[in-house]
């Protein structure tokens, strides 16, 4: 198997960018959505996100969002697709502008299913969640045993924090070789705050 690198998923901050800040009323059980649990058809046809008044009206490829969600364009699944990005629902929504008024039906929710557990613990830096055993609060520094991680994984979720995304280093070359916007990473065995 070629030697892969890891890097953990994110979103910069630019004025342009639009940005998500709350949960539709019509989503019930969106804690779904932060562990990796399906929803199925559960999930409203109609959901609405609305971009934030005080943030910009660009909407890039990977929405800025503070819920924790992988929010992405039409471009960006097709992407994932055609790389057969693996255990993900795609949860379609409606996006509107800061006047109400839907400017896309064609983002999608990017809810990766289940998580892997390959946090190694001895090398990173992080405070435990006090409320849930084994989970991390706040991260300092990750570093990831790789043996644990399958291979045909490209995009996952950390187990021990599962509002985080960890995409293989083919996978994000593919998405900046593409132009994705939107797209950001932090590096494993670095210093930064989460």
């Amino acid at each position: 198997m070629p030697s892969f690198t890891f890097h953990i998923l994110t979103t910069p901050y630019d004025p342009r960018f639009c940005s998500i800040k709350r949960t539709p009323e019509t989503i019930l059980k969106d804690w779904r959505l932060l562990e990796g649990v399906p929803f199925g058809s559960d999930f409203p046809a109609t959901s609405r996100f609305e971009m934030d008044k005080r943030a910009g009206e660009m909407a890039p490829d990977l929405l800025p969002n503070i819920l924790s969600l992988l929010m992405i364009s039409p471009r960006v699944r097709t992407l994932f697709e055609a790389e057969r990005v693996s255990d993900v629902e795609y949860l379609p929504f409606e996006l509107a502008n800061k006047r109400g008024s839907v400017v896309s039906r064609d983002y999608a929710v990017a809810n990766l299913l289940g998580s892997v557990d390959c946090l190694d613990a001895a090398r990173s830096k992080f405070d435990e969640d006090p409320l849930e055993p084994g989970g991390i609060a706040n991260l300092y520094k990750l570093n990831l045993h790789l043996d644990r991680i399958p291979e045909d994984k490209k995009l996952f979720r950390l187990k021990q924090m599962m509002h985080e995304f960890i995409i293989r280093s083919d996978l994000l070359q593919l998405l900046r070789e593409q132009g994705v916007t939107g797209l950001a990473t932090l590096d494993l065995d670095t210093e930064i705050i989460l």
